[in-house]
Order: structure tokens, then C-alpha cells, then sequence
């Protein structure tokens, strides 16, 4: 069983919490990992706590629901993939998510696989992903900006591998 918590600093009596998943496999979080939506992602309305831990390569992550071990995405630094991406939040997904700062906020985007291997992976930068990781909320923001595209190919080669981070199983 892997564990992840991303604050080194939690104690070793900090109960981490199992977590299964068809994806990831067993594993187990800690508390600093789980994120709260209170607004459901579109089209899951019955999860509200996902796990969010590293994936294998640098700048992707894995987003574990924790009620639902068949519902994991794939998520992505837009900005590894486009430098001129910018996330639009209006005053009330930043009242919702509780962000006072810009440094307060991450911004991540929902990847798609190919089930076919001549296909590409990918990205909605359309309606990305923001976390608080500090008050371990999230909420997905639909852009209003209609330039960001729904299905904006990538290469998942931009992400270097890293050792630390969850991988398939």
C-alpha cells in the first residue's frame, strides 16, 4: 500500500486514511491531501472529497475520489503545457475557495487519456480545477474566456518523471 501526504511535518500519530481506487490501487492519504468541493465536479454529483497526490511525473497529479474508487482523473500544470494560460476566478469562486492571494491558489486542468494508442492525450482548459491547498478546498471554474479550448492536445513527455509519485497500477 503506498502512502502520500504532501506536508512532511505531520506527525507520526497523524492517522492516514485508506483509500482504495481501480486505478491507483490501495493507498493510503493524509489529512493535507484531501480536498473538499462543495460545489460537485460536472457529471459526479455524489462526490464531494477527492484525495489530490502526485503522480509519477512532475506536474501531474492524480485526484482520487473518496467515496467512489472508479472515479480518478488526471490532472495537469497548464502552464508546463501552455505558458500563456490564465485561470479566470471571478469574486465568487475566490469567496468559495477562500483565496485572498494569487499564491493562495493552483490552478490545475483534467486530462483525458486516449483508449486508442494512435490518439493523444488531452487537456480542458476550458473549466480547470482550482485548489486552496492550505484550506484543502476545490472547485472546477468554467473559464469565460471562449479561447480556452475543450480538447487542447498534449504530450505528456513535457512532464519528467519523478520518483516519488503514485503510479498506474
Amino acid at each position: 500500500m503506498t502512502s502520500v501526504a504532501h506536508d512532511s511535518s505531520l506527525s507520526a500519530d497523524t492517522a492516514l486514511r485508506p483509500v482504495a481506487s481501480l486505478v491507483l490501487g490501495d493507498i493510503e492519504v493524509g489529512p493535507d491531501v484531501i480536498m473538499s468541493f462543495a460545489t460537485p465536479l460536472w457529471g459526479f454529483p455524489d462526490h464531494h472529497e477527492y484525495a489530490l497526490v502526485p503522480a509519477a511525473r512532475e506536474g501531474l497529479w492524480w485526484l482520487q475520489s473518496l467515496t467512489g474508487e472508479g472515479v480518478t482523473f488526471l490532472l495537469a500544470d497548464p502552464f508546463v503545457i501552455d505558458a500563456t494560460y490564465g485561470v479566470d476566478l471571478g469574486d465568487t469562486e475566490r469567496a468559495t475557495l477562500g483565496i485572498e492571494q494569487p499564491t493562495d491558489a493552483l490552478g490545475l486542468v483534467m486530462l483525458t487519456l486516449p483508449m486508442d494508442p494512435t490518439s493523444g492525450a488531452t487537456a480542458n482548459f476550458r473549466a480547470p480545477i482550482v485548489f486552496n491547498l492550505a484550506k484543502r478546498k476545490g472547485m472546477q471554474v468554467v473559464s469565460r474566456d471562449d479561447a480556452h479550448d475543450l480538447r487542447h492536445p498534449v504530450s505528456l513527455d513535457v512532464f519528467p518523471p519523478q520518483a516519488s509519485g503514485v503510479r498506474l497500477q
